[in-house]
């Protein structure tokens, strides 16, 4: 079954205590939420799910963050929320968990959002004021012990590019070469929202946020003293810091327009076609039960003819797609006249995810598994991939990751990436597939790759022509 998706957006990225520190989670996912569905030319009552990814599920971020920015969003009260926390890859995770539930035949059309607003809630709040003790306290801790025990993040980053023999002036390239990329892209997948600075104190007129506030270049990084250990390699210079931001994606089974004109016609007849129903039923009982059971046959030997022709399956479901998207531009956009084409995200097929984990002492999370899963799903293999968006925690775990793929860094993150502005959490990790696919014109594959310590996430688009 195909998934599209049918439009993307974010928020600027903006430091913490910044333009945006007094937004509220919920508020912040609510408006990226109405602006992906009208960017995708639906509206709300479309929607079956959403589902966001936070790493920090806790105090503002806490207590079923998805339903309340349904509810904050003024959608239907009957839509569904889900929040997913996989750490470094909670925003992966809750898009793949998108991709399942519309897969599986259970939904029609996800909201997936990604959010950290760390000025309200700081990285590693929620392993603060635990009962029991720390996540990873004595078990987790006993799984290395032999090689010296666990490591914070960044710290393994570091230790992982030392063994990789990733040194600090590589790390210094690569985060002076995001830093000037990012300044120099430009998305339209940005979505403007009004300033709401974090103290209460200062009077500041509402204006609009309209980019992505940047981190300052730094004219001999080489000065800069290392973070963690007196000969460590990542300094303040190749750290990302966390930022606030909210992105957004609406992934869809079949065209979006379609499924919202045939919900508007089926809520107009309902009536007469419920009244229909009841005397079909009442009349026809047993030409019923005959018809779900001839349905079941068919449906039976559907799935042993899909088991045996899977390769014939994908090619017909991304010829489908590919008639779904020229109708999309046949229909236009929504009813301001500006749907996702217009707004500059091409449609796009998801064609593979994977996700993988490795030794907790590896900043790479086993990536390498993960991307092979997602390209088992295609038959195509990483020479197909035309663009490449890969988290930057810090300078030295994105060297890893390259190096653990064979792929050229200086051919990834072409616009830069998260050591230009600072990293939103799952909000980056989405931001990766809005940027990467903004970017990309028909025909392009777009791989988007998180990784960390705790794991590792592939997802794997192909832009529609």
């Amino acid at each position: 079954m195909t998934v599209m998706l049918a439009a993307g957006c974010r928020t600027p990225f903006t430091a913490t205590g910044g333009s945006l520190a007094g937004w509220h989670p919920v508020d912040l996912s609510a408006a990226v939420m109405n602006e992906v569905i009208r960017r995708g030319g639906i509206d709300a009552e479309s929607v079956d799910e959403v589902w966001v990814g936070c790493a920090e599920p806790v105090g503002a971020q806490g207590a079923n963050l998805a339903r309340a920015a349904v509810l904050s969003a003024g959608w239907p009260e009957h839509i569904g929320g889900v929040v997913v926390e996989a750490a470094e890859t909670s925003g992966s995770a809750a898009l793949h968990g998108a991709v399942a539930a519309i897969e599986s035949g259970s939904v029609g059309a996800v909201v997936v959002v990604g959010v950290s607003v760390a000025s309200i809630v700081a990285p590693g709040a929620s392993a603060l004021g635990r009962a029991y003790g720390r996540p990873w306290g004595d078990g987790p801790a006993a799984r290395v012990a032999e090689f010296g025990g666990l490591l914070p993040p960044p710290r393994a980053a570091e230790a992982t590019a030392g063994l990789l023999g990733i040194d600090r002036a590589q790390q210094d390239r690569a985060t002076t070469r995001s830093l000037e990329n990012r300044r120099a892209a430009s998305t339209t997948g940005l979505v403007p929202v009004l300033t709401h600075p974090g103290t209460r104190f200062n009077a500041v007129r509402a204006t609009l946020v309209t980019s992505d506030e940047h981190r300052g270049l730094n004219d001999d990084p080489a000065d800069l003293p290392p973070l963690f250990v007196a000969d460590g390699t990542v300094t303040s210079y190749s750290f990302a810091p966390p930022v606030d931001g909210a992105a957004a994606l609406l992934l869809t089974r079949g065209d979006p327009t379609r499924a919202t004109a045939d919900r508007h016609t089926a809520a107009a007849d309902a009536p007469a076609r419920h009244a229909a129903d009841r005397h079909t039923a009442a009349a026809d009982a047993p030409a019923r039960h005959t018809a779900d059971r001839h349905a079941a046959d068919r449906h039976a030997a559907d799935r042993h003819t899909a088991a045996a022709d899977a390769p014939a399956r994908r090619t017909a479901d991304r010829r489908t797609a590919d008639r779904h998207a020229a109708d999309r531009h046949t229909a236009g956009g929504d009813a301001n006249g500006r749907g996702a084409a217009a707004d500059g995200l091409g449609l796009a097929e998801l064609v593979g995810t994977g996700r993988a984990a490795a030794n907790p002492l590896d900043a790479a999370g086993g990536v390498e598994a993960a991307l092979a899963k997602a390209l088992s799903q295609t038959g195509a293999d990483p020479s197909d991939i035309t663009r490449w968006e890969i988290t930057e925690t810090t300078a030295a775990g994105f060297l890893s990751v390259c190096h653990r793929l064979g792929i050229d860094p200086m051919s990834a993150n072409p616009d830069g990436g998260t050591l230009g502005v600072g990293h939103a959490g799952a909000a980056e990790e989405l931001r990766l597939s809005v940027d990467g696919v903004s970017a990309s014109a028909g025909g392009d594959w777009v791989a988007a790759i998180s990784a960390g310590t705790t794991g590792s996430a592939a997802t794997l688009w192909r832009l529609l022509a």
